[in-house]
């Protein structure tokens, strides 16, 4: 009886991918709830760190040779949800920093760090997960 090794997660690399697939999902979540609430959102931002999260957990569950070039569209996404966002969040993070209302920002600056940590971490080990290999 032959077995399916299709969810069979054998390797550091798809270990790594799978963790960046979950972190994408949870700024995902984190971004809708927290940009919401702060006036701030943005679908492209969303689409990019939701895509990137699909495309992390199809590089790893779907077998052939062909979809290895998911990881790296996973990248490419994440780092363009990062990007969008933080040109998204600017004028927060001016009016913060600078320490005066000039540019009428929401004023939190906690959940744009956060977002921003948990889609670098993500990113990260996405990045590194495209050194790695898939399977044994």
């Amino acid at each position: 009886m032959a077995q399916d090794k299709t969810f069979r997660i054998q390797t550091i690399g798809a270990w790594l991918s799978i963790i960046s697939a979950a972190l994408s999902a949870v700024a995902s979540v984190y971004y809708v709830i927290a940009a919401n609430a702060a006036g701030n959102f943005s679908a492209v931002v969303l689409l990019c760190f939701a895509c990137s999260a699909v495309c992390a957990a199809a590089y790893v569950i779907v077998p052939g040779e062909y979809s290895d070039v998911l990881n790296l569209i996973a990248v490419v996404l994440l780092a363009a949800g990062i990007c969008n966002f933080a040109v998204s969040s600017i004028a927060t993070l001016a009016d913060v920093l600078s320490g005066i209302t000039m540019f009428g920002s929401s004023g939190d600056i906690g959940y744009i760090i956060a977002i921003i940590v948990i889609a670098v971490v993500a990113l990260v080990l996405e990045q590194v997960s495209c050194f790695m290999r898939r399977t044994k």
